[in-house]
């Protein structure tokens, strides 16, 4: 999965319409099939960091490198919150409204506005898997019909395969981030140990 230039949920670049509009109906199940298990994957990154993450000390988890980019709380913590406050909202408003539209909010606006850092790791990714269960779970529940509705985000047109697309995007770019963070710490000392 290639990492997004930015955190923002709507990176400019990123300006797609309909994703599946030339697919047919075999095709466009497989990509639904496809990105729901790719959506799914954080689930499972996250159950397996459980089992590790109290070798990391608490301050590396709470440091924040350079003094602006987030800490590994920040980062599984936004993850959530995302999911919480923006995804899953923005699926049911896709649903029934039909012209939606929301305006993008970078993760470290998300981080400002919560206290992640005062939150233990094992909380944290509870929500995390709490949050994306319920992602799955809304995106598996839509007919096929409705993955071709979209919604506007700032000066991007995206239909749910699109919306998606960019989450998955977003999960690459936090979890390789971490992934690093977590090799800076000893946790592991090989690179294929890193989250993908």
């Amino acid at each position: 999965m290639p990492a997004p230039p930015s955190s923002d949920d709507a990176p400019p670049e990123a300006s797609s319409l309909t994703t599946a509009a030339h697919l047919d109906d075999a095709a466009a199940a497989q990509l639904r099939d496809a990105q729901l298990d790719q959506l799914q994957y954080l689930v499972d990154e996250v159950e397996a960091l459980k089992a590790v993450i109290g070798k990391v000390p608490e301050a590396l988890q709470r440091d924040k490198p350079m003094g602006t980019e987030l800490s590994l709380r920040e980062l599984y913590g936004v993850l959530a919150q995302a999911d919480e406050d923006t995804h899953v909202p923005l699926v049911q408003e896709m649903m029934a409204t039909d012209t939606p539209a929301a305006t993008p909010r970078s993760d470290e606006a998300r981080a400002a506005e919560a206290d992640w850092n005062d939150t233990p790791m094992p909380t944290i990714l509870e929500q995390v898997q709490r949050a994306r269960t319920t992602l799955v779970d809304t995106l598996q529940a839509l007919p096929a019909a409705d993955w071709t509705r979209t919604v506007t985000l700032g000066d991007t047109t995206r239909d749910v395969y699109g919306l998606a697309h960019a989450i998955i995007q977003r999960d690459a770019n936090l979890l390789r981030t971490a992934g690093y963070r977590l090799h800076e710490s000893h946790l592991t000392d090989r690179d294929e140990d890193l989250p993908k």
